[in-house]
């Protein structure tokens, strides 16, 4: 019985830290509206070759040689074949989300 208490209340100490944490104002995009959209930044494009896939990740080399990270999920728009070594154009929000990716010509 004493470990089933001394359990529940582990695990209530966790959820607040959760919430207090996801509730912090000091983060950057946490206070969520229009406030928050608007320091994380507009959307970015992404021209380049894609170097790997890993799961959802593609990792493209930019046209200034940097690796981008870019999440790639079902709500992701894609046209055409993308693979390794394609040259590709990504538009990108500020976390690195891609909203559409496509093989470019």
């Amino acid at each position: 019985m004493k470990n089933l208490i001394g359990f529940m209340t582990l695990g209530a100490f966790l959820i607040l830290g959760a919430w207090a944490y996801a509730a912090d104002p000091a983060k950057p995009g946490a206070s969520g509206g229009a406030a928050g959209a608007q320091e994380m930044g507009a959307a970015k494009t992404v021209k380049g070759e894609v170097l790997r896939i890993e799961g959802e990740n593609y990792f493209v080399k930019d046209e200034a040689g940097k690796e981008v990270k870019l999440h790639v999920n079902a709500q992701t728009k894609k046209e055409g074949d993308i693979k390794v070594g394609a040259k590709v154009e990504a538009q990108a929000d500020a976390t690195g989300h891609a909203t559409s990716i496509k093989a470019a010509k």
